[in-house]
């Protein structure tokens, strides 16, 4: 199989960094440390003020260096990257990151264009300018310039993650880490002057080691090209989640002055991605939520919820909102009736939701679990724990928890609202695969993502794959 030309950005054999340094604070010294941290190849450094960088040998130039460079990764002024640019080009690196601003989005598109002329002349992919570079978890390639003390990496896993913006794409990383979000690959590419979201995206949907792909994007120059990258990775059973901003018309003139884009209509943007079975979020947490769920690979028939609690106040809370958010509480048949009543104590509910009582041990969650997943008219599967009630014993719960990950043949999520103590299991169960929450109205938005998105994927790989163009 050939391998794909933007592979050069994700598993590089050599990286140059042009900008390398060793003073503190410079964005040329977190290239350094970070790369020489995990990167597994060749790290060369060139800057024409140094002999050596962190013992190794700098090189005045890239056309300096006496073997082949596959990535160059650019950090100097914006007026010196076109020479750098010529001097890659000559020296045969396939891909280039920019890292450096000062170009479409200051007005300065002249001195962009020219960047992009040189890439094109040599054959070159360039990613940027004026991003904050490229993380690949499984590879080990760090081209962040966030000092790595400051910086959480997430551990290797299946999702990816592309961002126009720089700042929030770093404040994402440090969510996934905090919450157990094995990343692919992570995107941070700026002006999008070269290698654009589509071409991204294009890769990414056959990418083996990704899953699912999150983005945040504040506006496209070619929407056909976009949509159909976008129908390609959903056709390919990846969840797509986006995160769109400059709805609104000062948001949209925002976007310009940030990455030079143009915004687009918010609603016209909206009802192209739901065509394509992309799933839309509003804000940061929701982007999260849907990773969580969607990141397991799950596809339901159906809409109808059942929830197992020990707190009767958030199963009417979740209640409610599934109600509200177009999704079904389950109706239960007589025959789970009949079988949690035998299982429950008398004051306990049978019904959906399936109150289990305060006093309820992990036993009693395994049962009620065990026997509500069985029910054909349930689709999906909500536990919610009170851990604060004393004859509930955590660990004995997340052993529970466990046993569903592996047993349970339908989607469960898991909705624990507390604090410190709460949030240690949460995050445990969080990594055993279950999607974890701290309040049911964010467990239901989650199972609405999922709903969604099984509806979209069986709708998009209906559709022709040129629908767009």
């Amino acid at each position: 199989m050939a391998r794909h030309e933007l592979e050069v950005f994700f598993s590089p054999r050599s990286v140059a960094v042009v900008g390398a340094s060793e003073k503190p604070g410079t964005i040329g010294r977190a290239l350094m440390t970070n790369l020489l941290e995990k990167f597994r190849g060749e790290v060369i450094p060139v800057n024409i003020k140094y002999d050596t960088v962190f013992g190794l040998r700098c090189y005045k130039s890239v056309r300096e260096v006496p073997i082949h460079i596959d990535l160059a990764v650019i950090a100097v002024p914006a007026q010196v990257v076109p020479n750098v640019l010529e001097d890659c080009g000559v020296k045969g690196v396939k891909g280039v990151i920019v890292i450096s601003a000062g170009f479409r989005e200051v007005g300065n598109i002249e001195l962009e264009n020219r960047i992009v002329e040189i890439a094109r002349k040599y054959g070159m992919r360039l990613v940027g300018p004026n991003c904050l570079g490229i993380y690949d978890a499984h590879s080990g390639l760090d081209t962040i310039f966030n000092p790595s003390d400051r910086q959480a990496k997430p551990a290797p896993g299946n999702v990816a993650f592309i961002s126009q913006s720089g700042a929030l794409g770093a404040a994402l990383l440090d969510w996934f880490a905090e919450q157990g979000i094995g990343l692919s690959k992570f995107v941070s590419y700026g002006n999008a002057a070269d290698v654009d979201e589509s071409d991204l995206l294009e890769y990414l949907a056959e990418d083996p080691k990704t899953r699912i792909v999150a983005m945040y994007i504040e506006g496209v120059r070619d929407g056909r090209k976009f949509l159909r990258a976008c129908l390609k990775v959903v056709r390919n059973g990846k969840p797509l989640i986006v995160l769109k901003a400059g709805r609104t018309a000062k948001g949209a003139r925002a976007v310009a002055s940030h990455t030079g884009s143009l915004a687009g209509t918010y609603q016209v943007f909206l009802g192209a991605l739901k065509q394509v079975g992309a799933v839309l979020v509003e804000d940061l947490l929701e982007l999260l939520t849907a990773i969580k769920v969607l990141s397991r690979g799950w596809i339901v028939e159906g809409r109808r919820v059942a929830i197992v609690t020990n707190g009767g106040g958030a199963g009417v809370l979740a209640t409610d909102a599934i109600e509200s958010m177009g999704l079904e509480m389950a109706e239960l048949t007589s025959e789970t009736i009949e079988k949690l009543r035998s299982v429950l104590p008398p004051a306990a509910s049978p019904y959906n939701p399936v109150d289990i009582l305060g006093d309820a041990p992990a036993e009693r969650y395994r049962a009620a679990i065990e026997i509500v997943a069985k029910d054909p008219s349930v689709d999906m599967i909500m536990v919610i724990a009170l851990m604060q009630s004393p004859a509930l014993d955590a660990r004995e719960l997340v052993e529970v928890m466990k046993w569903a990950s592996k047993e349970v043949h339908k989607p469960v999520i898991f909705v624990a609202p507390g604090g410190a103590y709460t949030m240690k299991y949460l995050a445990e169960v969080q990594t055993l695969g279950i999607p974890s929450f701290r309040d049911p109205v964010e467990g239901v938005k989650a199972l609405k993502y999922l709903h969604d998105f099984s509806q979209g994927y069986r709708a998009a790989i209906k559709k022709p794959i040129n629908l767009f163009q």
